[in-house]
């Protein structure tokens, strides 16, 4: 089995490194690592939308992956998950990619730019694309946005307009991109902090890293098992 793993900063790729048997670097950004009979590469997408999209379709133009999994951290909008609590985004949305009229922000469905069932949308929805399901993990729904929200006045307008639980800057990219290419894909985040005004306190980024690394290793030896026995 072949995987990509896709994470934005090296930050959050770290520790995860330290529990694989490194490879090659085939480039700055894209490193190979093995679990068993499993190769990992990890790509490291760089931060946002347009660096996200331009390297993971690049990446997968040149290689052939049976899957591919966005990870990292993000930020809550709801209470109902905790900090350090690592989840399954199902389901994404790009938040802020539309039209701002004096009174409202009107995505691209709404302006009518983009029929809201137009491929790979389903009523306006980027689904994660695989079968597997990630036992234990809460299945949760994502926006992915152009800036860290953290003006109370915008935060109130997000929470209004969409109904996404985790806030990150690339899921919705990797999301589009996978589905256009017909490739099996996933995304996998650890909860450091809460969407909140200024306020950094409650912040927990060594925990959300440590969790990760943790649940995403489990999971991938649990892959590496199923195609050990596989082949036999």
């Amino acid at each position: 089995m072949k995987i990509l793993l896709v994470a934005a900063t090296w930050m959050e790729v770290n520790l995860l490194v330290d529990e694989l048997e490194k490879v090659e670097e085939k480039s700055h950004l894209l490193k190979t690592y093995r679990l068993g009979d499993t190769q990992i590469d990890i790509l490291i997408s760089g931060i946002g939308l347009t660096f996200t999209t331009f390297h993971l379709t690049s990446t997968l133009h040149h290689d052939k992956y049976d899957m591919v999994i966005n990870f990292g951290i993000a930020g809550t909008l709801t209470h109902q998950l905790a900090i350090g609590e690592v989840v399954n985004v199902v389901y994404e949305e790009f938040a802020d990619l539309g039209t701002e009229t004096p009174t409202e922000f009107l995505t691209l469905f709404e302006s009518g730019f983009i029929d809201i069932n137009e491929f790979p949308f389903e009523n306006g929805i980027l689904k994660a694309s695989g079968v597997l399901e990630w036992d234990e993990m809460k299945k949760v729904r994502g926006i992915t946005v152009n800036k860290s929200y953290r003006n109370s006045e915008c935060i109130s307008k997000i929470l209004a307009k969409f109904s996404g639980h985790i806030e990150t800057m690339e899921g919705a990219a990797v999301f589009y991109v996978c589905n256009w290419l017909g490739i099996e894909c996933y995304q996998i985040r650890a909860i450091s902090h809460y969407i909140e005004p200024n306020d950094s306190s409650k912040w927990n980024i060594p925990l959300a890293l440590d969790n990760l690394k943790h649940s995403l290793i489990q999971h991938l030896k649990h892959l590496n098992v199923a195609v050990e026995q596989n082949n036999h």
